[in-house]
């Protein structure tokens, strides 16, 4: 027979963690929001809405704020980060609108299923962290 896993009790959570956790909330939620402004603004692109000048330099400086932040992100939560490292290798994918437009559609749809699956990592670490400090408050 097994023996039973005891419950592992450290006591309560140092107060410098507790805070890095509690930014990486709100730096989360900012970054998932503008994630996904960084998808509709090349799904758009795909579909057929203009690339200008103007909308691709606004695209490329968004994509170096999503760069930007997920650096700060992976240095910030480490193991915490589920699936972190695939970000930068779809970051590669959407070198720009014009290419993204003129995509053909087999390829945009995996480029779309990679960032759907980078969404749904960003979703469960975010509950992840949410759940720890939960945790906290609760012992």
């Amino acid at each position: 027979m097994a023996a039973k896993k005891k419950k592992q009790t450290n006591g309560p959570m140092d107060p410098k963690k507790r805070e890095i956790l509690e930014e990486s909330v709100q730096t989360l939620t900012e970054f998932i929001e503008k994630f996904k402004q960084f998808y509709w603004t090349f799904r758009r692109a795909f579909l057929g809405d203009p690339v200008t000048t103007d909308l691709e330099r606004k695209f490329l400086k968004m994509k170096s704020e999503v760069a930007r932040q997920h650096q700060y992100l992976f240095e910030q939560l480490g193991e915490n980060y589920i699936g972190g490292i695939v970000l930068t290798d779809f970051l590669r994918t959407t070198v720009n609108l014009e290419k993204i437009s003129k995509t053909q559609d087999t390829n945009y749809y995996k480029v779309e299923k990679h960032w759907h699956e980078i969404y749904m990592n960003l979703e469960d670490t975010l509950v992840s962290i949410q759940f720890k400090l939960d945790q906290e408050d609760q012992s």
